[in-house]
């Protein structure tokens, strides 16, 4: 499993709205709230179907959607007038970071759940090739 673009992607989003909050983006919390309309959001979707049963996808999508709620939070404190705070959760010790960071670890998981059956492995390795062209 190449988790290489779906990583990508959340790494572009996630400058994106670092980006927004100090001063210099156009994402707003009805933006970010919506966890399925980000790369990663669909390619989650779109291998529902497949791998919904392993544990490690479940809880990708757990804390993905618990990231864009974060997310959403952090720019309603930037709408609110309270730019700071909405930093300090995106710094290192804050809880955008962590969830982040969390996403990141669960989607190594997820690739390594993926291929522990050698018919998943197929099975895996046939999706990619055809969805991540």
């Amino acid at each position: 499993m190449d988790v290489g673009r779906p990583l990508r992607a959340h790494a572009t989003w996630l400058a994106h709205l670092r980006e927004t909050l100090y001063g210099h983006g156009p994402l707003t919390a009805g933006m970010a709230i919506a966890d399925t309309e980000c790369e990663l959001g669909q390619w989650l979707q779109r291998r529902e179907a497949a791998y919904g049963h392993l544990r490690a996808f479940k809880e990708l999508a757990q804390i993905h959607t618990r990231f864009h709620r974060r997310a959403a939070y952090c720019l309603q404190l930037v709408a609110d007038g309270r730019r700071g705070e909405a930093i300090a959760e995106a710094e290192e010790r804050g809880e955008l970071r962590r969830l982040s960071r969390l996403l990141v670890s669960t989607f190594h998981t997820l690739q390594l759940e993926a291929v522990a059956d050698p018919d998943e492995r197929r099975a895996f390795r046939s999706l990619v090739d055809v969805g991540e062209r």
